[in-house]
């Protein structure tokens, strides 16, 4: 039944399963709503700093000015990763109690109410604004978390790749939703009351509340109910997602099978999940896109056109991104995220030896590259880490390791943000940390040619077996499985 249904899900192509599986591709690109929210909390509170309103009821008086210390800053910065961690860590005992699609409704609750105390916070209660961050912070590990068990429960082989990769693509709209709250900010950051930082805030809301309105019309995952015994709900789950003509008794079977025969914990599996995020950060996304705007300055636009370069390269990366939904199933996985990681490498020595000249070309010459390193990123490794990273875990553990990696990712991120100085003017390195970062980027890249499998076309018990086996990454995608079966 086994070989029967591999062969079934090999036939079919992605333009194919757009037809017959629309319903499930459009429910997985509406459940990784929840990860725009990721991307907008990490960009929106550089804004707020800069509204004087927001530093007069949180800061200090100081020299004839309102000061925010900078240990403050500090929290406000990556108290919502620690609370991402801890959301992400809860999320395997809370998907497999409540279901995907109870926990998306945990999450959307929990942010409301993270919201609501940002929202609700007087003027001085510093210590109530943080919780409030950081309670919508473990909102935002949930959302990302299950985003991606989900897709890669309820999608079809040939979707996998595609669905999986949309959650960066929404976690990229987030931070280009960066440009509505700088929007609002500007509209109202000369304002004296507490609006002026309230509103962006508020601007959060919007998306808990249509998650939790479509929520009563989403498919759970046949997998999980298979796992509760629900076997009548999950074949009526699965006829629904491919319509009537799709073969919902042979799919059931996959999923019963496949479970059934998952006996053995493998740790390569949780490691290949958690390191794709390190080497994500390893390869200098927060080096290079978080000082885009400092690199512009440096060439001499203005601080306005600097900003709106900023998000210009972010929308650069949306479209390497879509880009990604057709190269994830034309290229392969492994492919990808190994040529993607060389290049990064590349344009970060390239960066770290530009910069040791500083003249106005050279800086010039710099700011492209932040452009060019955003493309190269988006089409590659930061889509590729949650098609991979989900893809790799086991259906039994899959809402752990997957809460597991997004755990690593928040801890990874937070560590670089720590190690890395704010000003890359500190310590005197400016575009030095290029030769940090591409150094880094190497010994990933090397690390990635003997640990990453190839996972395009392979349906969940096929890497079952590759994995337990022991087949070497390197021959994931030639490996006869007939002949290993039989």
């Amino acid at each position: 039944m086994l070989v029967q249904a591999a062969a079934t899900e090999h036939a079919i192509t992605p333009g194919q399963a757009v037809r017959t599986y629309w319903r499930a591709f459009a429910w997985c690109i509406f459940i990784n709503m929840g990860a725009l929210l990721w991307g907008y909390d990490s960009q929106v509170g550089g804004g707020l700093l800069s509204v004087s309103s927001f530093r007069r009821d949180f800061g200090s008086f100081i020299d004839g000015q309102y000061v925010l210390a900078a240990s403050w800053q500090s929290a406000f910065n990556s108290i919502s990763s620690i609370g991402g961690m801890a959301g992400a860590f809860s999320l395997g005992y809370i998907s497999e109690l409540f279901g995907r699609r109870g926990a998306v409704a945990v999450a959307c609750f929990v942010s409301i109410v993270g919201i609501l105390i940002q929202f609700l916070t007087p003027p001085h209660k510093n210590g109530m604004l943080l919780a409030g961050k950081l309670i919508n912070g473990f909102s935002l590990g949930m959302f990302v978390s299950t985003a991606g068990s989900y897709c890669a429960e309820v999608s079809p082989l040939a979707l996998r790749g595609i669905t999986t990769a949309s959650v960066n693509l929404w976690i990229n709209l987030g931070q280009l939703k960066r440009s509505m709250s700088n929007g609002v900010i500007r509209g109202t950051g000369n304002r004296i009351d507490t609006y002026a930082y309230r509103l962006p805030f508020a601007l959060q809301w919007i998306f808990p509340v249509i998650l939790l309105a479509g929520l009563p019309f989403a498919p759970e995952s046949p997998w999980w109910l298979v796992r509760k015994g629900r076997i009548d709900d999950a074949r009526k789950v699965i006829t629904r997602l491919g319509g009537p003509t799709i073969d919902a008794n042979m799919q059931l079977q996959q999923i019963q099978d496949t479970i059934e025969l998952e006996d053995s914990y493998c740790g390569e599996r949780t490691i290949v999940a958690m390191m794709v995020f390190v080497l994500q950060q390893g390869a200098g996304v927060v080096f290079v896109l978080g000082f885009s705007t400092y690199f512009f300055e440096l060439a001499g636009f203005a601080d306005t056109n600097a900003f709106n370069l900023g998000i210009g390269v972010t929308a650069i990366g949306i479209v390497g991104n879509l880009l990604t939904f057709y190269t994830v199933n034309q290229l392969g996985r492994r492919f990808i995220f190994f040529w993607g990681m060389l290049a990064c490498t590349i344009v970060l020595l390239l960066i770290g030896f530009i910069s040791i000249s500083h003249t106005q070309n050279a800086r010039w010459t710099v700011a492209a590259f932040t452009i060019i390193y955003n493309f190269i990123f988006q089409i590659g490794i930061g889509p590729l880490g949650y098609v991979i990273f989900a893809e790799v875990s086991s259906a039994k553990l899959r809402s752990k390791t997957v809460a597991l990696g997004i755990w690593v990712n928040s801890l990874s991120g937070m560590v670089v943000n720590i190690v890395v100085p704010v000003n890359p003017d500190e310590a005197n390195l400016g575009g030095y940390v290029g030769f940090i970062f591409g150094g880094l980027a190497f010994a990933g890249t090397i690390w990635t040619w003997y640990f990453i499998p190839e996972t395009k076309d392979r349906t969940v018990d096929e890497l079952d077996v590759l994995f337990e086996q022991h087949v070497p990454a390197r021959q994931f995608a030639a490996h006869n499985l007939l002949t290993s079966r039989g």
